[in-house]
């Protein structure tokens, strides 16, 4: 069942994961590689734009998606919070997954983190820049502020998209509204109609939120499609951005961790373990004919399919910069370096980068809707709610190397968890099944609406954010065990995988 720890359940967790429940479902990893998409009705192809000349010269300490908040400052920027999302997608209206979304803007005062920004008094609580991988569905989520204005210019965002394999490609968003906009040189150079168009978007309040935070939604069109690559015979790992973390889409890997590899002919068929894939409780390290090294080392594969595979990396794996390759009966592709780090934290998602998160009465949290066929519900202060993630280092004890297996492995390094910018209450943390970390979290006392989600372990803050939906007027959970969340709502979840 679904726990939540009480205080008598400090020392000991009883484990979520049963080794049927987790062959069953995969301990949540499925829902988070396969995101469903939606598709463009009408597609115009974003127009290029120039990349202009404040791209950082120096860029922050901070890389993430989160510009409003740099590293662990509990100060955030000023000016209006706005959630800029959508889609990459390529010129037949599928997602991009894989490709580094980067943005750069002015802050709230109109100023640039560059050493020529024509304004001088930069917010320094602003990030300025910040960056993104898409996944499965080829959404992307930043958290900013609205750009101020600089001399000449209307509000503006700056983009780059690299998608694997391919240039960088640079264009601009604008906010509708703005007066300026007619004015503006670099928007009115974009001659086709529809196509500026599809630039200027409304920045509109979300609704619910008590601090007039503005939501952006941008759809990135690329004029390629894959039939362009035709895939080779033998396997083929994307040079750039092909192994990350299997959460977060990071670059990198972790021990331990859940990975994802992209490429083309990576496996000859598309599917996940099953029981018969175990033999003596031993996670499989071949599907298929399909298996994965990792520093030289076996990784547990999960799923296959020509473009995607997903695995467990071994746990002793050590830090550096080490070669990954995958090997089908076609043979070995060329290797790939990967940097494997201790720490690699990241957040699981359900969908539009709300994090998988339940309820003490096992409902999913989020905006209703998120989830076809499954109910989502905000959390309230003071709610009991699990998190899950990946990449969260060692554990104390151990469990056993490359097995299925029962119970609850605290972690070893204690864990951090903020929601917006206070410190959540952590009652229990560590691994409940192989790679898979749960975190019981107290909801503190926020406003309504989207608030952010890190942690930080081991001195290693997630590169990427996630939020959470907060409702005050939603009743409370109980701090106590509860039924757990029917396996088969996860199971229905699993079913759509993107090859």
């Amino acid at each position: 069942m679904w726990h939540f720890a009480g205080q008598a359940e400090h020392r000991r967790f009883d484990s979520l994961w049963g080794r049927r429940r987790f062959l069953a479902t995969m301990g949540l990893g499925g829902l988070y590689f396969t995101t469903r998409g939606a598709f463009a009705q009408a597609l115009v192809q974003t127009p290029a734009q120039t990349i202009g000349p404040y791209y950082p010269d120096r860029l922050p300490l901070d890389l993430d998606n989160d510009l409003l908040v740099i590293s662990d400052s509990i100060t955030p920027a000023v000016g209006e919070i706005s959630w800029i999302s959508g889609r990459v997608l390529d010129s037949r209206g599928q997602p991009v997954r894989g490709a580094l979304v980067e943005i750069w803007q002015a802050d709230n005062n109109g100023a640039y983190i560059h050493s020529a920004s024509p304004i001088r008094n930069r917010d320094a609580a602003f990030q300025g820049y910040g960056k993104f991988i898409t996944g499965s569905s080829g959404e992307y989520l930043f958290r900013t502020v609205k750009p101020g204005f600089y001399p000449g210019r209307t509000r503006h965002v700056h983009y780059q998209i690299t998608a694997p394999g391919r240039s960088a490609f640079t264009t601009q968003l604008y906010v509708q509204g703005e007066a300026m906009n007619n004015n503006d040189g670099v928007l009115s150079g974009i001659r086709d109609t529809t196509q500026r168009s599809a630039v200027v978007v409304p920045w509109v309040a979300v609704p619910g939120s008590r601090i007039g935070e503005l939501g952006a939604r941008f759809d990135i069109v690329l004029g390629f499609t894959p039939t362009e690559n035709p895939a080779p015979a033998r396997p083929t790992l994307v040079s750039m951005s092909g192994v990350v973390q299997g959460a977060t889409t990071y670059p990198g890997a972790a021990p331990g961790a859940w990975i994802t590899l992209f490429g083309d002919s990576l496996a000859p068929s598309t599917r996940s373990w099953q029981t018969a894939d175990f033999v003596n409780n031993q996670l499989p390290e071949s599907l298929d004919g399909v298996s994965v090294r990792i520093n030289n080392k076996a990784a547990s594969v999960y799923y296959i399919s020509p473009k995607q595979i997903n695995v467990l990396a071994a746990a002793d794996m050590t830090a550096g910069s080490v070669q990954a390759r995958v090997t089908t009966a076609a043979g070995a592709s060329d290797p790939v370096t990967v940097q494997v780090q201790k720490f690699m934290p990241g957040y699981f998602v359900l969908a539009q980068e709300y994090v998988a998160a339940l309820r003490a009465d096992g409902t999913y949290v989020g905006p209703a809707g998120l989830l076809d066929g499954v109910t989502t519900v905000a959390a309230s202060p003071g709610d009991w709610v699990l998190l899950f993630g990946t990449g969260f280092g060692p554990t104390n004890p151990a469990p056993p190397a490359g097995e299925s297996f029962q119970g609850a492995f605290p972690l070893a390094n204690p864990a951090t968890i903020r929601i917006d910018t206070a410190v959540a209450k952590v009652s229990f943390a560590g691994l409940v099944s192989p790679g898979l970390y749960q975190f019981n979290v107290t909801i503190p006392d926020l406003a309504d609406g989207d608030h952010a989600v890190t942690a930080e372990v081991g001195g290693v803050r997630t590169g990427k954010i996630g939020r959470i939906r907060v409702q005050r007027q939603m009743s409370a959970g109980i701090a106590r065990p509860l039924p757990h969340a029917d396996g088969q709502i996860l199971a229905r979840l699993l079913k759509v995988h993107v090859s």
